[in-house]
């Protein structure tokens, strides 16, 4: 008998552990949110996982994203994380996907592809944006998550609709744009918190950023101060909520 998920199975039981071992879910964006998220996903007796990233692990990623070491840097996101998550789930099978999807290639990528739930843990806007519209054109389940850069106090993080949210900016951006497009409806998990103002001095002015991604213009964002328990936190609610819908099912 095996015995990894033996302590979930008390919770949810064994049929429990049957929906989750025959559930499809898709992470987009293996980050600070993300990362946690499919980690937690994979400790739950998730049968099959799609991690979606076109980033590397850089030194900055360090203090917050679960799969970013001193041995990782430069590598892919997708990639790390995938060999991180077959050493705890082995049975796990795995689709990593180092891209960009966006409005050019969505269709392509959904195209054969049986995906439970999406967990939206992007942090452009464009990209975001195209998976939230294409999963509520296509009555896909998704979850999406907002803006933790510059925030201390993962207490103030909860799941609500998205026009029910307040004080986040991303949040604020997210609603206005939604609305226009008619989406009336998007869980996402975000926080309460007013932001803190990070420190731009000096020694902070000059960031490191990619240029182009095959060809395709990846637009300057300005980084956040964050740390290594608000993203993670958020990420670990993310994942909780989707295991609870797939087991309601």
């Amino acid at each position: 008998m095996s015995y990894e998920f033996a302590r979930l199975e008390m919770l949810v039981g064994e049929e429990g552990i049957k929906k989750l071992n025959e559930s499809t879910l898709a992470v987009f964006g293996i980050g600070g949110v993300g990362s946690y998220a499919a980690e937690a996903l994979a400790r739950s007796a998730v049968g099959n996982l799609i991690l979606v990233d076109f980033d590397v692990i850089s030194e900055s990623n360090i203090n917050r994203q679960i799969h970013s070491l001193d041995s990782t840097i430069g590598k892919s996101k997708v990639a790390v994380m995938s060999e991180r998550i077959k050493s705890i789930n082995p049975d796990c099978n795995i689709t990593a996907v180092q891209d960009i999807i966006d409005e050019e290639n969505i269709d392509a990528f959904f195209q054969d592809k049986k995906i439970d739930f999406v967990l939206d843990a992007i942090d452009m806007m464009r990209a975001k944006i195209s998976l939230i519209e294409y999963c509520y054109s296509k009555n896909l389940n998704i979850i999406s998550s907002m803006g933790f850069g510059n925030k201390m106090n993962p207490e103030m993080i909860e799941i609500e609709n998205i026009y029910n949210t307040n004080t986040c900016p991303l949040a604020r951006t997210l609603r206005r744009i939604l609305k226009r497009k008619g989406i009336k409806k998007l869980p996402v998990v975000y926080s309460k918190e007013t932001p803190k103002v990070p420190n731009k001095s000096l020694r902070y002015q000059q960031e490191i950023k990619t240029e182009t991604f095959e060809g395709k213009e990846i637009p300057k964002k300005i980084s956040p101060g964050s740390n290594g328990f608000v993203p993670p936190a958020a990420g670990m609610i993310m994942a909780s909520y989707v295991v609870r819908k797939v087991l309601e099912n």
